[in-house]
């Protein structure tokens, strides 16, 4: 039997006719009703999290009720479940990921609290998440993003299970020790996307911590090396398929893994345009690491 993963990765909402039209994706932006009280780039306490699926969930209060999130670096910004009820009074929207297209709303939060920081009031995009709950026997309220996270750097110390929102810092350590590889990024919409070197090509991988399994575009396939392996994989639209796993050699990562094992699927609509994504990292392979993502200074940190 192949194994499973769940993929909740690189939801890229847009006006489904206008996109298509163009040949080209483009980012909602969910407006800021009001920013909250916390300071932009304060440093917070650390949040535990669990690690299952490969996915991070941790406990928030949203709308005045305790929540259950996943943090989703895939995630232009809050995500909310709105359980299939549609929203009258906003259009529809197309939100597009690696897994699949999945209708969204958009939905007013009153509040959100992630330990002591508090954003306030927000605009979220709603989806029905209740597929996903069945499936991963997990209630899940929402993802948090990159619009919550993009004033300093997210450290996720994925063998210690916490993250944190901190300072973005000149020459961050993680327990006395500076890192053992910095990455520069660069942004593709919300996503920070980093260049690496695999069989003498350079391809570009976004960094999801969304993603339950790190992926791959077989356009790639001079940098591909097969292993007889297969994984199944199920999208936010519910709908599984059956992906070849193929190991990619990275330079630039420390051990444990210069060599990676990817999924190999069709990553076609991030490959248009410009700035062409070759394939996504996700929590599969960041699992080793401490890891801290800079949105100020655009690097990626790991110990």
């Amino acid at each position: 039997m192949t194994p499973r993963v769940f993929l909740l990765l690189l939801l890229l909402p847009l006006c489904a006719s206008w996109a298509r039209a163009q040949g080209a994706v483009s980012v909602l932006k969910a407006e800021v009703v009001r920013a909250g009280s916390a300071r932009p780039g304060a440093t917070a306490g650390e949040h535990p999290f669990r690690f299952e699926r490969n996915l991070i969930f941790f406990s928030a209060e949203l709308d005045g009720r305790s929540a259950q999130l996943i943090l989703d670096t895939g995630a232009p910004g809050l995500l909310v479940n709105n359980h299939g009820r549609p929203d009258q009074r906003t259009a529809a929207t197309v939100g597009l990921g690696a897994g699949g297209a999945v209708s969204l709303t958009n939905q007013k939060i009153e509040s959100l609290s992630i330990g002591e920081r508090d954003y306030g009031r927000w605009w979220a995009l709603g989806l029905d998440l209740r597929s996903l709950e069945s499936r991963t026997g997990q209630r899940i309220d929402g993802f948090v993003g990159h619009d919550l996270l993009r004033r300093g750097e997210l450290r996720i110390d994925y063998p210690g299970r916490t993250f944190s929102l901190r300072r973005s810092r000149r020459a961050p350590t993680a327990g006395g020790r500076a890192p053992r590889a910095v990455l520069p990024f660069e942004f593709v919409d919300h996503l920070p996307v980093v260049t690496l070197q695999s069989g003498g090509r350079r391809l570009r991988f976004a960094v999801d911590t969304g993603a339950g399994t790190s992926l791959v575009d077989p356009a790639s396939r001079a940098a591909l090396v097969a292993t007889g392996g297969q994984i199944d994989i199920q999208g936010l639209d519910g709908q599984p398929a059956v992906h070849d796993l193929v190991g990619v050699e990275l330079a630039g990562l420390p051990a444990p893994a210069p060599t990676v094992s990817f999924a190999a699927m069709d990553l076609s609509h991030l490959r248009a345009g410009r700035r062409p994504i070759d394939g996504i990292i996700g929590s599969d392979l960041l699992a080793s690491y401490v890891v801290g993502i800079d949105y100020r200074r655009r690097k990626i940190y790991l110990w």
